[in-house]
C-alpha cells in the first residue's frame, strides 16, 4: 500500500478567498496548495491534507509521514524575535504544526519541512531565525519572481548528508522566503547553504527529519526530496 502522507495547509477566513460573499466573511478556511499533494502522489505516496484541529497528534497514529508546508511567518515570540519583521503570523497554525511535529518525532515517522516548514523544525528544536532577508542583499532570497519555477541561485550540500545523497554537491533552486534559520536547533545539522551563507537545508541526527528552504513542490521535475519522504514512510 502507498504510504499515507499528511500535508499541512494555511488558515484563513472566508473574506480572504471570497471577498464578494459577505456571508462567508467570518467562516474559517483551511487552504492548501495542490502541488504538495501532486508531488507526493508522483513519488508514490498517498497524500492527505490536514485541516487544523485541536488534537493534531491524533493524525499521527494514522500517518506514515508528514509534510510541513510553506506559508506565513512563525510567531516571533516562539524564538524571541522582533515582531515588526514578521508577516502573516497565525498562532493557531503554529500551535497545530508544532504539536504535529512533536507527535511525529515521538512516533518516529519521517518529516519533510518546506520553506516555513524548515523554520518550524529549527524553532521546534530550539533554534532561531534571521528576521528578514532583504531582496537586494546576498542571493536575493525574498526577491519576487513571476515564474515560481525559475531557478535563481545555487546551493551547496554538505557531504555525508541526505541532501548530498539526493542532489550531489550542488544544485539550483527557486527562492520565496524572507526569513531563514540562524542558530541551528539541538540535534539538527545545517546541510545546505546558498553562496551568501544562508541555510538552505537542515537534517535531524536521527535521519528522519529533513527541511529545505526552497520550494521543490513548485519545480517542473519531481524533486528527490519527495522520493526520500515516501521511501522513508514506506518503512513505517
Amino acid at each position: 500500500m502507498a504510504p499515507l502522507i499528511g500535508i499541512t495547509g494555511r488558515t484563513a477566513l472566508g473574506s480572504d478567498i471570497a471577498p464578494k460573499a459577505p456571508h462567508l466573511a467570518g467562516s474559517p478556511v483551511d487552504w492548501f496548495f495542490g502541488e504538495y499533494a501532486s508531488r507526493v502522489r508522483e513519488a508514490g505516496g498517498l497524500p492527505v491534507e490536514l485541516p487544523v484541529i485541536d488534537s493534531p497528534s491524533e493524525y499521527v497514529t494514522r500517518l506514515d509521514g508528514v509534510v510541513l508546508s510553506g506559508g506565513g511567518d512563525i510567531d516571533p515570540a516562539r524564538w524571541n524575535g522582533p515582531a515588526q519583521s514578521s508577516y502573516r503570523v497565525s498562532k493557531e497554525r503554529d500551535a497545530f504544526e508544532f504539536e504535529l511535529l512533536q507527535a511525529a518525532v515521538d512516533a518516529e515517522i519521517p518529516v519533510l519541512g518546506i520553506c516555513r516548514g524548515l523554520q518550524v523544525i529549527n524553532v521546534h528544536f530550539g533554534g532561531s531565525l534571521i528576521p528578514h532577508l532583504d531582496a537586494m542583499d546576498g542571493d536575493g532570497h525574498s526577491k519576487a519572481t513571476r515564474d515560481r519555477q525559475q531557478l535563481v541561485h545555487a546551493i551547496s550540500c554538505e557531504s555525508e548528508s541526505i541532501l548530498f545523497e539526493l542532489y550531489g554537491p550542488t544544485t539550483m533552486v527557486n527562492s520565496f522566503h524572507h526569513q531563514a534559520a540562524d542558530r541551528v536547533g539541538a540535534d539538527l545539522r545545517a546541510t545546505a547553504y546558498s553562496s551568501d551563507g544562508t541555510v538552505e537545508g537542515v537534517e535531524h541526527c536521527d535521519g528522519r527529519i529533513l527541511g529545505v528552504q526552497w520550494h521543490p513542490e513548485m519545480l517542473k521535475d519531481l524533486e528527490p526530496v519527495f522520493g526520500w519522504l515516501v521511501r522513508e514512510a514506506s518503512f513505517q
